[in-house]
């Protein structure tokens, strides 16, 4: 080979190194250089999506929707009124003869006399402790009654209970306002439930568009939806309780005779209306509510529809089903996060999928239902409930030189009680650098649902027989749509992060 060749042309930095040349040879040298070179590209690229690609956004972008704490809507006093629906019906809830009677209790306290009874007692755990008032409802709402006799009477005299008719809305809207009228402050009670069988029997006239004069379904989801409205708190807790007396059919105005007798399933339905200005304040006392309340009856015989309670406790959990979430042109990775992180889930796709289709995986979500939840139904039922999303968190403005992966909306399947959701992700054919996406999965209340699976159970648009006299006429459309508030409207049951980019 000739001097000043072009083989025998090497770069300065070849020709310092030459030292060894005549030992390991100018291929080897050539190699371990090489080497040195493609070590340091990859460890420059390994965060990136490829080389030529961009850095994966950072979690800490991603960050758990925040709730603002609810302030008291209106100025209250440290009162607990207990509006008792004493119509005509409700003594059929009270044993007929004392301790000898049809109640599972061997005192003779059927689950409605108890709950009576509970609610008088259940004011001891409330700091400060409220007063007591007791307010009849029929064809109006009586004046305040201070103290709690009253609640320890009606548990035992059917006689109290002798109304013709049922004002419910009227008792709604008295929530209001305040025991004193008369009062320069004008506070209103604290706290408000109302006890009764649910049927709306004092009809409103055409003309009486404010509901002011009477009751039916429309009313009384009237007055809870403006309660919501404005600020307020609540809750409807459903019970089953022994029944030996009269229902009177709303349908056709006739009086049937029903004996529920030890069969719980053939226990009638009552409720209570919960209803608090302090939205803080009620969730303590309904918590209370459950604690005593629950116990009295059989599992399933206890339900509660929260208008504004916090359904979740806490973050999911979030597992890849790795049976439907592998192959060759997709991985997976579950960033296990830390307790106050969201949990973090990455798709990598393949390039490829640009020619073979998107890839699909699948994610099992948790959610931490609450104690006031679970009072609602079944996790298998309320996971029924919920609505999924994804909000975009990067990037937050696209860069038309780049190239970013599709994550299509999941689709949401109930297993076993929890969810499973599957999602898709790959390319399309495009040129740029590849970039990242990363979005916030959120599930929330899907309020255009009615309502939960036990409001509907326990519901019957016929009462003329006493096949339906375990159920209650028109409870459903009295109570539907109450999620649709905008306490609910937006609350995330479940949420947690996924980023996509490129294999």
């Amino acid at each position: 080979m000739k001097v000043g060749s072009k083989a025998d042309f090497k770069p300065p930095f070849f020709r310092e190194l030459n030292f060894g040349v005549g030992r390991i040879g100018e291929t080897t040298l050539y190699a371990m250089i090489r080497k040195i070179w493609v070590t340091i590209i990859c460890a420059v690229c390994i965060p990136l999506a490829g080389c030529g690609g961009v850095v994966a956004p950072k979690w800490d972008l991603c960050k758990p929707t925040r709730i603002e704490s609810a302030a008291q809507s209106v100025k209250a006093t440290d009162s607990l009124v207990v509006y008792l629906d004493t119509s005509a019906s409700m003594a059929g809830y009270l044993s007929p003869n004392g301790k000898t009677a049809f109640a599972v209790s061997p005192d003779g306290n059927t689950i409605f006399s108890k709950t009576l009874l509970e609610l008088r007692n259940v004011v001891t755990t409330m700091s400060p402790l409220p007063q007591v008032v007791v307010r009849r409802v029929d064809t109006s709402v009586s004046a305040p009654s201070f103290g709690d006799l009253e609640l320890s009477q009606s548990s035992q005299n059917r006689g109290i209970f002798n109304g013709k008719e049922t004002n419910l809305a009227g008792a709604m809207k008295s929530f209001s306002e305040p025991l004193d009228k008369d009062s320069a402050d004008q506070a209103v009670p604290r706290f408000h439930i109302l006890v009764t069988d649910g049927v709306q029997s004092s009809e409103k006239s055409d003309t009486n568009l404010s509901c002011d004069k009477g009751s039916d379904s429309t009313c009384v989801k009237r007055k809870l939806l403006d309660l919501v409205a404005a600020g307020w708190g609540g809750a409807i807790i459903g019970m089953r309780s022994e029944f030996a007396g009269k229902v009177y059919s709303e349908i056709s105005k006739k009086v049937i005779p029903y004996n529920s007798g030890k069969e719980a399933k053939k226990f009638r339905p009552f409720y209570l209306y919960v209803f608090s200005p302090d939205r803080s304040a009620l969730e303590t006392l309904v918590g209370s509510l459950n604690q005593r309340l629950s116990p009295l009856v059989e599992a399933g015989a206890y339900r509660e529809f929260g208008l504004t309670t916090n359904f979740s406790s806490g973050l999911p959990s979030v597992e890849i089903l790795k049976e439907k979430s592998s192959g060759e042109l997709l991985n997976i990775r579950n960033e296990k996060p830390k307790d106050d992180q969201m949990p973090r889930i990455e798709a990598k796709a393949s390039v490829n999928t640009d020619r073979k289709g998107l890839q699909k995986f699948v994610l099992v979500v948790k959610p931490t239902w609450s104690a006031r939840a679970n009072s609602a139904g079944s996790a298998g039922e309320l996971a029924q409930l919920v609505k999924w999303e994804m909000q975009p968190i990067y990037p937050e403005q696209e860069d038309p030189k780049h190239r970013y992966p599709i994550l299509k909306p999941p689709k949401a399947e109930t297993v076993d009680g929890n969810i499973e959701l599957t999602f898709e992700t790959g390319w399309e054919k495009e040129s740029g650098d590849l970039d990242w996406r990363m979005y916030r999965v959120i599930g929330t209340l899907d309020v255009e649902k009615v309502a939960p699976r036990w409001v509907s159970d326990w519901t019957t648009n016929l009462d003329t027989t006493a096949e339906t006299a375990n159920k209650t006429l028109n409870f459903e459309s009295s109570v539907a749509n109450l999620w649709k508030n905008p306490v609910l409207l937006n609350y995330p049951v479940a949420e947690f992060c996924i980023r996509v980019g490129a294999k």
